[in-house]
């Protein structure tokens, strides 16, 4: 009955990938970044036991104190060497795939999204000259018109009604 069981499904697992041969610098930086990070806690943990039985024994402590700064900086140094390449080799060896893009959620673009306009820009229309009447007429000598929006306004006004442009004179 042994003999006719069907084989187990170790054979389906799949290996880890191992990295390409061109990261090898990178897998020797990921290498030496654990190996800091283990011997800074050795270090740290010798040390602060070293210190322990001097200070038991009552021996003088000042040359060893920073051994302690030290081992945590070795720890912190071998913990961020390695954590960034092996960042560097899961993303050589597993790429991130692309997404397409996702419709907008409200139905419309969020204006800093917008696409560029293909169109090029419209200037503003020039403004357009107010004809002159060809002899004064008596209501002009009460009358003037705004250097801003061009409108008749009284002579004595000191804002234009229409615009608020400011008259000093």
């Amino acid at each position: 009955m042994a003999e006719t069981a069907a084989p187990a499904d170790d054979s389906k697992k799949e290996e880890p990938k191992s990295p390409p041969a061109h990261m090898r610098d990178e897998v020797l930086l990921k290498f030496v970044g654990t190996a800091t990070l283990i011997l800074g806690i050795v270090l740290l943990v010798s040390s602060s036991i070293a210190i322990a039985v001097l200070s038991i024994l009552k021996y003088e402590l000042g040359a060893w104190l920073p051994i302690l700064p030290l081992s945590l900086l070795v720890i912190l140094v071998g913990g961020l060497v390695n954590g960034y390449f092996r960042k560097v080799i899961d993303r050589a060896m597993h790429p991130k795939k692309e997404e397409p893009p996702r419709p907008p959620q409200y139905g419309f673009m969020y204006p800093y999204q917008m696409p560029a306009p293909v169109y090029p820009m419209r200037m503003p229309n020039p403004p357009v000259a107010m004809p002159r009447p060809a002899a004064p007429l008596p209501s002009a000598a009460k009358n003037r018109f705004c250097i801003m929006c061009g409108k008749q306004i009284p002579m004595e006004a000191k804002f234009c009604p229409y615009c608020r442009h400011a008259y000093t004179a």
